[in-house]
């Protein structure tokens, strides 16, 4: 560890003196001694022999502080930096008499201070060096005048002196070079001095080329988001700190943060400006990313309770509908039974959606005819729109089929439609058109990973005002939206950007200010959706007794699967939470066929109940049902436990199927 510095402080204020020592101490030198007058200063100088002397001019006392440096200088010859308030040109005439090694104009910064004491430690180094050296010459000369070859040691000697300094130089702009941050230099009129190695390597400009030339010109810098200018801020305040935005030569453009500190002169006044430039494009590329990220994870979050608790709407309803439409005896209760059941399936269907959209996974494809989806999106367009909106649909007859969720598919065709209607708020023109493309390689190519072949164009247009560029640019960002707030989520294109990139299509819009805007969406065509009869109704095997614990904390759930349940010959015992269905477990083991239980409940959920119930009887059949997000389910545990599981909302085909397989595994259906 190498020995700090020691200075000795001459100061005559003692608040001044006190807050000097610590601003040293601080930066890492060692105080040898606080004096308030000359004749102390040169007493402490010649007994301890301090590294640098700190010396304020007006002292009180016999001499001052111009006469104690002279001293000081010419007895023991060590560096003296004035420090003084007084800049009067008779008192720095003074000083300057005395060889002084720098001067501090009071107040100055701890940062100023530390640059001085290390420039003035560094020239009384190399002043000594110098002497030395000088001293050295003449007493070889001396030695060697009377020998020929005493001239050309000394020559010799001197031309090494000059190639060790000439090392030492190169030595210091290689470290420059290594740096890993752009170093540059410029002027107060903004002309390049000096440019480091990894400044060629960032801009892509070598130093030759970038010397003299105007930085604001060459690098095109414009702020990130300081409302400050940098150079009036670094002249007014000696530094500044923030994120500038540079375009290279070829450009493309670059983020970096940057650190600009003013260099003066030894008078004090502005010389050059020193900037390190630090590329932090791909950190806030990152960080924005990560951020979104976050974002997302909690949407998907809170889609997984809302899923939890729709599917609990949806189960009593998809199960009930489907009771009353077998056992309805009059049309309309018929009719009602099938409108239900209708609604259940397209709500649970956009459950679906949403956590398919969260976790940016596919549904279930299927080959399907299009333009039947969109006669009822253009019915339902027409009974809840606007009445100053003319909607018509066209589709090519002969329309090729498309591999693809029905669902989604209807979202996606909705939320188009709901953005050009938001478009129109004064009326206008809506149009919903289907119609078969061939995509020729040329017009894939403008589309990224497009491929050519036969598509599926659905097109929707509107007759608004059409879309801004800068918008554009956004448009399909997740919560970007133009609408006030409370009237739009920011996620009505995103979702449309989501179903596209899942059943591989993609999307092209045209649009300007004044003259509306019109969504393509290419699917791609396949095989014809084969019009098949429906199946026959197969009625789900009848129980034959078999007792049936049911355990559900939601009261609309657990009943219609008791009703379903005890309506096809099975006898049902409910109970409401996992403590709840262990205690009547437990107090007739064997009088219990199998257990029926919601994953998600308070006090003990469904795993931890299964668990227990185990425990009890190892061979006990499991069925647990669950309305979450199916890809946050721990299916490694439920295999573990050997549970079968049925996600919600189920129909009451589906319900007594799970229950038969449960109880009879290996049966045929």
């Amino acid at each position: 560890m190498s020995t700090p510095t020691r200075i000795l402080v001459t100061e005559d204020e003692p608040l001044v003196a006190m807050d000097l020592k610590r601003r040293l101490e601080k930066l890492g030198f060692e105080v040898e001694a606080v004096v308030s007058e000359g004749a102390e200063a040169v007493a402490e100088a010649a007994r301890s022999r301090p590294d640098l002397v700190l010396m304020d001019i007006c002292l009180p006392g016999s001499i001052d502080g111009i006469e104690a440096a002279g001293v000081i200088r010419e007895q023991y010859g060590l560096p003296v930096v004035y420090l003084t308030a007084n800049s009067d040109e008779t008192t720095l005439k003074r000083a300057k008499a005395t060889g002084p090694a720098s001067y501090l104009l009071k107040p100055f910064r701890e940062r100023e201070l530390h640059i001085c004491i290390e420039m003035a430690l560094e020239n009384h180094r190399l002043q000594r060096a110098v002497l030395e050296s000088h001293a050295n010459l003449e007493r070889k000369v001396e030695e060697r005048t009377r020998e020929l070859a005493a001239a050309n040691e000394a020559l010799k000697a001197e031309i090494a002196e000059r190639r060790h300094a000439e090392a030492v130089a190169r030595e210091q702009a290689t470290l420059l070079d290594k740096a890993r941050d752009s170093i540059l230099v410029r002027d107060l009129h903004g002309r390049i001095l000096y440019w480091n190695r990894s400044a060629e390597q960032l801009y892509g400009i070598d130093a030759a080329q970038a010397r003299g030339k105007s930085a604001d010109e060459l690098l095109n810098e414009r702020p990130a988001s300081a409302p400050d200018d940098p150079r009036e801020a670094v002249l007014g305040r000696g530094e500044w700190v923030g994120e500038l935005v540079h375009t290279r030569p070829n450009g493309s453009e670059l983020l970096v943060e940057s650190r600009w500190t003013l260099v003066r002169d030894e008078a004090g006044q502005p010389k050059s400006i020193l900037i390190v430039n630090t590329d932090v494009t791909e950190k806030r590329r990152l960080q924005a990313e990560y951020l979104r990220t976050q974002r997302l994870e909690g949407i998907g979050a809170v889609a997984s309770g809302i899923a939890h608790d729709l599917n609990n709407v949806f189960t009593p309803l998809l199960v009930a509908s489907q009771s009353l439409e077998e056992v309805a005896t009059a049309e309309e209760a018929r009719s009602i039974g099938k409108l239900i059941h209708g609604v259940s399936h397209r709500g649970a269907g956009m459950v679906r959606q949403i956590l398919t959209f969260v976790r940016g996974g596919s549904s279930d494809l299927a080959p399907i005819r299009a333009e039947h989806l969109a006669k009822d999106v253009h019915r339902l367009a027409q009974e809840t729109f606007p009445s100053n909106l003319r909607i018509r649909l066209q589709y090519q007859p002969g329309l090729w089929s498309v591999l693809a969720d029905p669902t989604m598919l209807h979202q996606l065709m909705m939320n188009l439609m709901v953005n050009a209607r938001d478009a129109m708020p004064d009326g206008g023109e809506l149009g919903l058109q289907l119609s078969n493309k061939t995509v020729d390689p040329a017009f894939a190519a403008l589309h990224g990973k497009a491929a050519p072949g036969d598509y599926v164009c659905i097109s929707v247009s509107d007759t608004g005002a059409g879309i801004t560029p800068e918008i554009r640019a956004r448009i399909f960002e997740p919560f970007f939206t133009t609408k006030a707030s409370g009237k739009g989520t920011g996620l009505g294109l995103s979702i449309v950007q989501t179903i596209v990139r899942d059943h591989r299509g993609f999307l092209d819009m045209d649009s300007a200010p004044g003259r509306g805007t019109r969504f393509q969406v290419f699917l791609p065509a396949c095989e014809q959706a084969q019009t098949e009869p429906p199946a026959p109704i197969v009625e789900p095997p009848r129980g034959a007794g078999e007792r049936l614990l049911v355990v559900d904390d939601e009261q609309s759930v657990r009943e219609i699967v008791r009703e379903v349940l005890e309506a096809h010959g099975y006898r049902v015992v409910v109970a409401t939470d996992g403590v709840d269905a262990i205690a009547r477990f437990a107090a007739e083991p064997g009088a219990v066929s199998g257990v029926i239980s919601d994953y998600a409940m308070p006090l003990l959920d469904g795993l931890g109940c299964a668990r227990g119930l185990r425990r009890v009887s190892p061979l006990l059949p499991l069925l647990l049902l669950s309305g979450r997000d199916s890809s946050r389910m721990p299916r490694e545990q439920i295999a573990e436990l050997n549970a079968a599981l049925l996600e919600k909302p189920f129909t009451r085909t589906q319900l007594l199927a799970e229950v038969h397989r449960m109880l009879h595994p290996g049966a045929a259906q």
